[in-house]
């Protein structure tokens, strides 16, 4: 018992010496690829086998959409700081007695697009027999009631405006576009005037008389190019003027007294008047400063 005892230690440290020989070296296996990388490889095949096979189907696409573009375009002329002369023909309206016929010509210049300041001058007086251009109511009124009608001459008027372009636009016509715009326009200034002797023409004349004038107006201008336009005006010009005296003083009692010649109190008159003519805006080329 005794030599089982002792030989068991000496056979357990034989049974755990041993060499790198006795250990057999197990051979290295494969890691298996996942079932995902395998799946992408076999998609990947496929799909260079389809291409292989044809031209792909192109892939769905949405509705094209054709979306309108507006380009604004510009003013086509600009009126600031530029100077307009614009001569005109001005015909009367309302004066039932006399056809006044004048020939004016304004100047404004614009310190903004839409402001200007100038003066417009005006000349009626050429030379005729104001009679000579009388309505056909005056003899009716002479003819049938044996009344004599006053009535006043005009030599010229000068004012001194201020216009404002609140509207302006354009058209069509054909296929040519025409920018235009309407105006509000007055002013103040002077008239000159002479009462024509009717009552008692072998002893009265009268001299040419100066009054304060208004006016106010509203006009349409029509651009043909960049620098000349066509413009058309309806005018009032009001002011307080005065007319032969009705009454003829006895012979040797006042008769000769130009003092008793005219009427002691003024008339207020409103002249209305179409003009029509052409504007040219100086200089006649100009250039766009766009905000950068």
């Amino acid at each position: 018992m005794a030599a089982l005892l002792t030989a068991f230690p000496a056979a357990t440290q034989a049974q755990m010496e041993f060499s790198l020989d006795e250990v057999d070296e197990e051979e290295a296996k494969p890691a298996k690829q996942s079932e995902s990388q395998g799946d992408l490889i076999e998609e990947l095949a496929a799909g260079d086998g389809d291409a292989a096979d044809g031209p792909a189907e192109p892939a769905p696409q949405r509705e094209a959409i054709a979306e309108e573009i507006y380009a604004v375009q510009q003013i086509y002329a600009l009126r600031l700081k530029r100077l307009e002369l614009a001569p005109s023909v001005a015909i009367t309206l309302n004066d039932p007695y006399l056809k006044h016929y004048g020939l004016g010509l304004a100047m404004n210049y614009w310190f903004t697009n839409v402001l200007a300041l100038g003066v417009n001058f005006i000349w009626y007086d050429w030379g005729t027999d104001p009679l000579e251009r009388g309505t056909n109511i005056i003899p009716r009124i002479q003819n049938q009631f044996r009344l004599g009608v006053p009535i006043n001459d005009w030599q010229m008027g000068l004012w001194v405006n201020f216009s404002y372009v609140p509207f302006y636009g354009k058209f069509k016509v054909r296929k040519k576009i025409f920018q235009w715009d309407s105006y509000l326009i007055g002013g103040v200034g002077f008239m000159r005037t002479q009462p024509i002797p009717v009552f008692d023409p072998a002893v009265r004349s009268f001299d040419w008389q100066t009054n304060v004038a208004f006016n106010v107006g509203i006009g349409l201008r029509i651009f043909l190019t960049r620098y000349l336009t066509f413009f058309t005006e309806f005018r009032a010009y009001m002011w307080p003027d005065q007319f032969e005296n009705v009454d003829v003083a006895p012979e040797g009692a006042g008769r000769s007294d130009p003092a008793t010649w005219l009427q002691s109190d003024s008339t207020f008159v409103a002249n209305t008047s179409i003009q029509i003519g052409f504007t040219l805006f100086l200089p006649v080329k100009f250039e766009y400063r766009l905000p950068k």
